[in-house]
């Protein structure tokens, strides 16, 4: 067992435990009037009082993604880490009986309780898998609206669970999400397993999520909402043991030490600690152009001082509403990794690193890895072929040589970005990536 399994299978555990105690998650169980969190984070008190389950008893939360999202009548809704299904009953309300709702989580226990509040809800909309986060259950290109309620800080491996969201939401689909996030955190404190649990020792900062999201390829990339802890509500979680994990942190020391203990914990946390919701989107589909449209947009790249790299990755990269020079940034050095290719242009290296993008290398997806090769392969193969027949090498002098800047050689530079676009394509089509 590596250690991120040994990370799964200890959250696992602390949540399974909890489902059946008193304990609310790394937030405040909703029915509770002595915790305003619930409230501040957006539900009404009529989203709990008109349930017939015992959902919002078991709600381990941090915040309420369903408060200030879009979700209408007709979507389809993905939860990650439904637990006992508070916001799945939510959500498959918004979605009507033309809706589908589905929850993942990876905790049995969990599962057994969300159906069995779905069921005393009478509701035939929605549904709950067991699955990983960073392995989701759920079909590409399908979702409309993806939530999460303070799960994510719990995976050892975000930036799969950040490919995931880009993956199942369907062109245009969105993401909102509140999660814990940290600054300035002490190491002991992070490495804690009972302050893992609790939502604190594996957060990452609101930048790293942030940069997280927008290098799968989000977009429209924010924070909606924030919700800093005062000293007394952090304070509060310690002495009315609300959370999992921080109970077992205090009963490991002397009773005479516990004030003590609280008080240094609280003051490393304080400020440093919060809730926070995330939006993103995933762009809509790419464009489809024209011969003569790529080549305008070409040029009016290049008069934008973009160079034949950036080029390239732009144009396969553009999609209907939005330009991504940041991605378009983050690939160039991925393409520069690619030492598959020895001494090539430009274009050429560029190119691969389009597909080891979408071949998996560069997005995370590792369920796609075998294909990368094999691509790679056929792009280099039809490269070299294609210089062959014109130049006397593939590397940059041997295709402009002297006539680099020269009019003549930023046309040389056009017509092979252009065969080299349409190659690209033409290879991740047959490769199966059709949406992209």
């Amino acid at each position: 067992m590596n250690q991120n399994e040994k990370i799964r299978e200890m959250v696992s555990t602390v949540y399974g435990k909890a489902i059946g105690s008193t304990s609310t998650g790394c937030g405040c169980t909703a029915q509770k009037e002595k915790c305003s969190i619930a409230n501040m984070a957006g539900y009404e008190k009529t989203d709990m009082n008109t349930l017939n389950s015992g959902a919002a008893a078991n709600s381990f939360g941090c915040g309420n993604p369903l408060a200030f999202s879009g979700v209408k009548e007709g979507d389809t809704v993905v939860d990650l880490g439904s637990g006992a299904g508070f916001d799945l009953i939510l959500a498959a309300k918004k979605v009507g009986p033309g809706g589908h709702v589905i929850g993942v989580d990876m905790t049995e226990a969990m599962i057994e309780k969300a159906r069995e509040n779905i069921r005393a809800e009478g509701l035939a909309n929605v549904e709950v898998r067991l699955g990983l986060i960073e392995q989701l259950p759920v079909e590409s290109a399908s979702v409309d609206w993806l939530i999460s309620n303070c799960v994510i800080n719990l995976s050892p491996e975000k930036t799969r669970v950040f490919s995931e969201i880009q993956r199942v939401l369907k062109p245009g689909g969105q993401m909102l999400v509140s999660d814990i996030v940290v600054k300035n955190l002490p190491d002991w404190l992070r490495q804690n397993n009972q302050l893992y649990a609790a939502c604190v020792g594996g957060a990452i900062s609101e930048e790293e999520y942030l940069s997280g999201l927008r290098q799968v390829g989000l977009i429209n990339v924010e924070v909606r909402n924030r919700f800093v802890y005062e000293a007394s509500q952090i304070k509060a979680f310690f002495e009315t043991e609300e959370i999992p994990g921080l109970k077992e942190i205090i009963d490991g020391h002397p009773v005479q030490s516990h004030e003590n203990l609280i008080k240094q914990m609280t003051m490393n946390a304080v400020g440093n600690v919060w809730s926070a919701e995330f939006y993103a989107k995933k762009p809509a589909k790419k464009m489809k152009r024209s011969s003569d449209e790529i080549i305008n947009r070409m040029i009016e790249l290049a008069g934008s001082k973009y160079n034949c790299s950036q080029i390239m990755m732009m144009l396969t990269l553009e999609h209907e509403d939005y330009e991504n020079p940041g991605l378009v940034r983050a690939m160039s050095g991925l393409g520069d990794g690619c030492g598959f290719f020895n001494e090539t242009c430009g274009v050429m290296t560029s190119a691969a690193s389009l597909l080891a993008w979408y071949g998996g290398k560069g997005s995370g997806n590792e369920a796609e890895s075998d294909k990368l090769l094999p691509m790679l392969q056929d792009l280099g193969e039809w490269f070299k072929q294609k210089t062959a027949s014109k130049f006397k090498g593939t590397s940059c002098k041997d295709i402009v040589g002297d006539l680099v800047g020269t009019s003549a050689g930023k046309q040389i530079c056009g017509e092979l970005i252009f065969d080299t676009h349409n190659k690209v394509n033409e290879i991740l089509t047959s490769y199966g990536f059709s949406d992209f």
